[in-house]
């Protein structure tokens, strides 16, 4: 079997994220929290749940230094956020390219990571 399958969960969530990203755009309703932006929160737990596919691709995979991967991780899914947000901004004329949303991605990316670390690798 190929080794590439350990991250069909993560390429079909990527296309999930690339397909909200597309869309036009989401109205939310004024919230006491728009300081932090309740988009905000949807960008940390969707990069999240990326990076911790990625991050299981990665440990699925035979004889791999699991540090590596989840540097390449980390790389991979804080790269895609800051993709998304350019193309956001170059292509789609309803939506904005926002440094808090690549932010929000960053920290979300690193969250996942940590959740994968926790279930995943504290026990070795």
């Amino acid at each position: 079997m190929k080794p590439g399958r350990y991250f069909i969960p993560a390429v079909i969530w990527g296309l999930l994220i690339l397909y909200l990203s597309a869309d036009p755009g989401i109205n939310l309703p004024p919230s006491v929290w728009d300081f932090l932006g309740i988009d905000k929160i949807g960008h940390l737990t969707f990069y999240g749940i990326f990076s911790f596919l990625i991050a299981y691709g990665y440990f699925k995979l035979p004889q791999t230094a699991i540090k590596k991967g989840l540097v390449n991780t980390l790389i991979i899914s804080s790269g895609y956020g800051l993709a998304m947000e350019i193309m956001q901004y170059s292509f789609f004329p309803n939506r904005y390219f926002e440094v808090l949303d690549i932010i929000a991605n960053i920290i979300g990316s690193f969250v996942g990571i940590l959740l994968f670390h926790h279930i995943f690798l504290k026990t070795r």
